[in-house]
């Protein structure tokens, strides 16, 4: 056989499979749905069987089904849009658990380096807060099975640490290199999704929003109640890098802020009938200011919120153009616990925009297409945005609005361009600022929690030692990252600023981060500046 036929027949049989598979799909979702005669679907996966009868055995080589399956069910959904996707029932469980807001564990948020694992955090208020464990401790042993050390994976790990409530695990760690003991009792551990919000300002408030969970409006009301009792008049929601989750969480939200009756959203496909979600009466913050910061990480659901507030002529939308994803998911789930996420409708901003970007190029190009439009902005001279739809739509007060490739903002932000940070980038970039901050605790944890008992104590009086600047320095070299002393010079503030945000969140979490990483924020400044 040429080697051109043997690639024809390869790919006959993998069509071959991905058509079984993809009916065996229809069938599970019409059988659900009643949407074929008994006798189309009997005939369907009458077929479907005869090829999986033949497949297993006849095929020349033994087969791994569900390995096999698994890759199928991948390639075949990516074919149909970007979005649509199989979960194994590992992943199926992480998304769950993702849009749960919370999970059962010991609220540890662990660190690797190499093979080796350390506790990178101690989560407040966790089932692990008051056991003793700190942050930069290596994790040895986990119920007498060592985990460092061993090329165990990092998932493997985390999964001996879960465990179901109130049941108990032994830890052992070292600390300094001397042994420690600890026994926790697992339980349920909130994932915030609103990891951090304060007054920038005496009548400026700030929500950072990182993702859209069932628990996010809970968040977001409680943020906004304290924010208003501090003066809050002007809100600044940062969006940046949400790329979405639950949309009720999102419509929730923009429920807020929008006055009663308010169109927020609406759904539509081939199998759905229009949907229209609509804001509440009750929302608590329908008067005052509002700016949306967003950039190019922001995506789905974020682009709903964040397109709602917009056509109602409700917010200021500042930064960059979103991603671009408009298309609505549905979980189907498998007898397995696998599950399929598929594509069932389009979302509508309430001007009728749809800002899905094509993907009739399929999926390699769609991302290919999305990395080529981020360097072009990013090497602009001025901030520019290309417009793949011409249609004009309009919100509420008359403003023409585009669709077709994520939402625009209402003001553009462009990406900081200075020579003097080229060498912060690449020590960033290559984690080499977060290493450092690392290693001081790792070796002065216990020191620092005593001299600081609190996030406000950090902030307001943790100084970076110039060692610990050397020790950065020398880092990068030992990486092939030159000193460069006008780069360190111009961008010292910014670098200790890092350093001690890294610092504070191992120690504090994110109390102790966001507080410094935003003074150095430049969008953050402009987006004020434009309010």
């Amino acid at each position: 056989m040429t080697p051109d036929k043997k690639s024809a027949n390869i790919g006959n049989f993998i069509l071959m499979l991905i058509a079984m598979v993809l009916g065996v799909l229809i069938g599970l979702m019409f059988a659900s749905h009643n949407r074929v005669d008994s006798y189309q679907l009997s005939s369907l996966q009458g077929k479907m069987s005869e090829v999986l009868d033949l497949v297993e055995t006849e095929y020349v080589d033994p087969l791994d089904a569900d390995s096999l399956s698994e890759r199928l069910l991948s390639v075949m959904l990516a074919e149909l849009d970007p979005h649509s996707t199989y979960l194994s029932a590992a992943a199926a469980a992480r998304s769950d658990e993702m849009l749960r807001g919370n999970f059962e564990g010991v609220g540890l948020v662990l660190r690797r380096e190499g093979d080796t694992t350390y506790i990178g955090q101690v989560m407040r208020d966790g089932p692990s807060s008051a056991s003793g464990i700190l942050p930069g401790d290596l994790l040895w042993e986990v119920d007498g099975r060592r985990v460092s050390g061993t090329g165990m994976p990092a998932d493997s790990v985390v999964a001996l640490l879960r465990g179901p409530s109130r049941s108990s695990v032994h830890i052992r760690v070292l600390r300094l290199g001397n042994p420690l003991d600890f026994t926790v009792r697992r339980g349920i551990v909130s994932h915030r999704t609103v990891p951090y919000y304060g007054m920038l300002g005496d009548t400026t408030g700030y929500v950072y929003l990182s993702s859209f969970a069932s628990t996010s409006h809970d968040e977001f009301r409680d943020a906004l109640r304290q924010l208003m009792r501090k003066g809050m008049r002007h809100l600044l929601l940062d969006l940046r890098g949400n790329s979405g989750g639950s949309l009720a969480a999102a419509t929730g939200i923009a429920g807020e802020l929008l006055p009663a009756g308010a169109l927020i959203v609406y759904t539509q496909g081939a199998h759905q009938h229009r949907l229209n979600s609509r804001s509440r009466p009750g929302g608590l913050f329908t008067q005052g200011g509002l700016t949306v910061l967003v950039d190019e990480g922001s995506a789905s659901a974020s682009e709903v919120l964040a397109g709602a507030l917009q056509d109602n002529d409700r917010a200021l939308v500042v930064g960059r153009r979103t991603f671009g994803k408009g298309l609505v998911q549905r979980e189907f789930n498998l007898h397995d616990g696998s599950s399929v996420m598929l594509t069932t409708a389009r979302y509508y901003t309430p001007s009728g925009r749809s800002i899905q970007r094509p993907y009739d190029g399929g999926t390699d190009e769609y991302y290919r297409d999305y990395l080529n439009q981020l360097i072009e902005e990013s090497y602009a001279d001025a901030p520019t945005l290309h417009v793949t739809d011409s249609t004009p739509y309009y919100t509420a007060a008359g403003r023409i609005v585009y669709g077709g490739g994520g939402i625009f903002p209402d003001r553009l932000l462009s990406y900081r361009k200075d020579s003097t940070l080229v060498y912060y980038n690449r020590l960033s970039s290559a984690g080499l600022i977060s290493r450092t901050a690392f290693a001081e605790v790792k070796y002065h944890a216990a020191e620092l929690l005593q001299r600081y008992p609190d996030a406000d104590a950090f902030l307001d009086r943790y100084i970076v030692p110039d060692s610990t600047i050397r020790r950065l320095t020398t880092l990068g070299e030992q990486r092939g990252i030159a000193l460069n002393r006008s780069g360190l010079d111009a961008q010292h503030r910014l670098i200790t600023t890092m350093l001690k945000a890294y610092i504070g969140d191992h120690l504090y979490g994110p109390d102790a981060f966001y507080p410094l990483v935003l003074r150095e924020d430049n969008d953050l400044m402009q987006a004020i500046k434009e309010k």
